[in-house]
């Protein structure tokens, strides 16, 4: 068997006895030569182009790059699943030394019947977004008990009580709520754990993470990636991870492999990419990371500045707004919403979730207000309650000088035209049916803003353009677009109405660093010309402390301190705050961060009808900067 050359292996042959795969010089698994297309109504377009890479047993390699550039795809093609996207494999070969098969096999020419069994059991991946991968109809505790039977014959009892042990492993509060809930009812945050429990049940040979950490806060993700490094220590698991998070990357990879409009434009060790990156593009990727504690000192948010690709040049100069601290355009008195939690044999009430608890803040024209804190905190409840799609307990809600709960359904209507909101889950705020043209213009043609077709076509246009996409692309479906897309489509879609508040909910957490730094650059860019104002919820403390003015934080639905961005990063003062920022990855493959605390269970928001929390006091440590003293 020659070891410098894979196309001479044949797919039956079996490897010797005895011998493992870390001992082989014959990576666990072989990319090569791999080729991507899917064919639409007229023509071809081939979005993995001749992509070859090797994984080794027990490591890491991370594939890196914009949105569209074929990430994901390649992922899927090693699991032969993007036919059911309508995508086919056009040329290269993936071996895999398969424990099930006893043998090095070609996965591109198995059968169905034979790659179910390696599905999973043997190379099992975390999918991006979790809510289209979990099925609506079936509980969380029966999805994972189902493919611990499937792949490990585990009887019912055996299955329950593994399928309590991972939800613990993935630190979900009140596991046995947990798997009685459906995905609807949980957090975003929370879906993506579930989904991570669930490619970790089986302990496979690779494990394959598709932004594994997008919709987690950094404390979670801390952990999620300690416990994949944990995974990675015990059973020598290989790991593919896909990401545009580099502070994630340089603390997790071993290698790094950059990928740019279907094609690899670099690949090398961690090291190597992070300090003497050769291609022009991951420089260019460098160039956009957000870093923490590089605004240390500075009083006002700041453009990315980015370096010019293919002879364009980046909008990254300049001053960014000044907010007009005279007047708050938003302000929220003792907002308080909470959630029945039915039970019983008769389904009454016994329990609320106490999702938004007593908050109060105000926002100001020109402003970024950054809403951080773990998944479950209650920052997206928050933002969902000022655009009226969750109906408060108490409180008020004050926009340009109105009482919004205190008008007619036809006057918020009209209000609300100046609220526009940039979801959390792209996929899911996108009518499948419609195409990404008529998707963007729908509020605009609500609202009367638009009276024309020229008018309608040319403002779809100009917001594609706006977000970085073609306007070719309005014709297109939201199934035909990748994440980081499909959040461009919605951030067009909330700037269509010109509005003076748009409410941000992880408007940029799917995006790629290079997309993300230029989307952020636009924000800021609008921001400064229309005195927009945001409400920016994120879990992303390098971006917070990039594009924010003010920052609040939440803890269990309640807000624990604010300040200015400067007060909060550089004079933390609630233990809280201290350990979201301990838990910020640091981008420097030197510097291997310690494990985290893990013992610590995240305390449950459900409480019993009746209870009534005591509310909080605050200390002001300095002028503008608020700290809860009885948290």
């Amino acid at each position: 068997m020659q070891l410098n050359g894979h196309a001479s292996i044949s797919q039956c042959q079996p490897l010797p006895v005895g011998r493992t795969i870390a001992a082989s010089l014959v990576p666990l698994l072989s990319v090569q030569n791999l080729s991507v297309e899917f064919r639409q109504q007229d023509h071809t377009v081939k979005v993995v182009d001749d992509l070859s890479f090797d994984l080794k047993a027990n490591k890491t390699l991370a594939i890196v790059g914009e949105s569209g550039s074929g990430k994901s795809i390649s992922s899927l093609a090693i699991l032969k699943l993007v036919r059911h996207l309508g995508g086919q494999i056009s040329a290269g070969k993936v071996f895999f030394d398969s424990s099930h098969l006893g043998r090095r096999v070609n996965l591109l020419e198995l059968s169905e019947n034979a790659m179910r069994p390696i599905r999973g059991n043997e190379i099992a991946m975390i999918f991006q977004e979790p809510m289209t991968s979990l099925n609506p109809v079936f509980t969380v505790g029966f999805q994972i008990m189902e493919t611990l039977q499937l792949h490990q014959s585990l009887t019912n009892k055996e299955a329950l009580a593994r399928a309590r042990e991972l939800i613990d492993l993935v630190r979900l509060p009140n596991a046995a709520r947990v798997l009685q809930s459906y995905p609807h009812q949980l957090s975003g945050g929370q879906r993506q754990r579930v989904m991570i429990a669930i490619a970790l049940s089986c302990k496979p040979k690779i494990l394959i993470a598709d932004e594994p950490t997008t919709a987690l806060d950094v404390t979670i993700q801390a952990q999620i990636l300690q416990i994949i490094r944990d995974l990675q220590e015990e059973l020598k698991t290989a790991v593919i991870f896909i990401s545009h998070d580099m502070g994630v990357v340089s603390q997790m990879a071993d290698e790094v492999l950059i990928m740019r409009q279907s094609r690899k434009v670099e690949e090398g060790t961690v090291r190597k990419i992070f300090n003497s990156p050769a291609a022009d593009y991951t420089k260019a990727l460098l160039a956009a990371v957000p870093r923490i504690g590089s605004m240390k000192g500075k009083s006002e948010p700041e453009f990315f500045h980015l370096p010019a690709q293919n002879g364009s040049k980046q909008s990254s100069n300049g001053r960014v707004s000044v907010p007009e601290y005279t007047k708050p355009l938003l302000r929220v008195e003792g907002l308080t919403t909470r959630y029945d939690v039915a039970g019983g044999f008769l389904g009454r009430v016994r329990h609320r979730i106490h999702a938004v608890e007593d908050v109060s803040f105000s926002l100001y024209p020109g402003e970024t207000l950054a809403l951080v804190g773990e998944s479950g905190s209650g920052k997206s409840t928050i933002g969902k309650t000022i655009q009226q799609l969750i109906k408060p307990v108490v409180g008020n809600i004050q926009f340009g000088g109105r009482q919004l709960l205190a008008l007619s359904r036809p006057e918020r209507r009209k209000i609300l035209q100046n609220i526009q909101y940039v979801f959390q889950d792209p996929f899911g705020a996108l009518n499948p049916r419609k195409k990404v043209g008529a998707s963007i213009i729908e509020p605009a043609l609500t609202h009367g803003l638009v009276d024309s077709e020229a008018a309608v076509n040319a403002k779809i246009k100009s917001l594609l353009v706006q977000v970085g996409l073609e306007p070719e692309h309005a014709g297109r479906y939201p199934h035909e677009f990748s994440g980081g897309q499909r959040q461009r489509v919605c951030i067009a879609r909330a700037l269509s109405c010109d509005p003076e508040l748009i409410i941000a909910d992880e408007a940029v957490s799917a995006l790629d660093v290079s997309v993300q730094a230029q989307v952020l650059n636009l924000l800021m860019t609008l921001q400064k010309e229309r005195g927009l104002s945001y409400l920016f919820i994120t879990h992303d403390m390098a971006v917070v402390e990039r594009v924010s003015h003010r920052v609040a934080v939440m803890y269990l639905g309640q807000l624990v301190e604010i300040g200015t961005r400067r007060q909060i990063f550089e004079n933390p003062r609630h233990p809280y705050t201290k350990k979201l920022m301990a838990a910020v990855p640091v981008v420097d493959p030197d510097r291997r961060p310690p494990a985290p605390v893990m013992d610590n269970e995240i305390p449950s928001l459900m409480r019993p009808v009746g209870y009534e929390p005591a509310p909080l006091a605050f200390q002001e440590v300095s002028k503008g900067h608020f700290v809860a003293t009885n948290f």
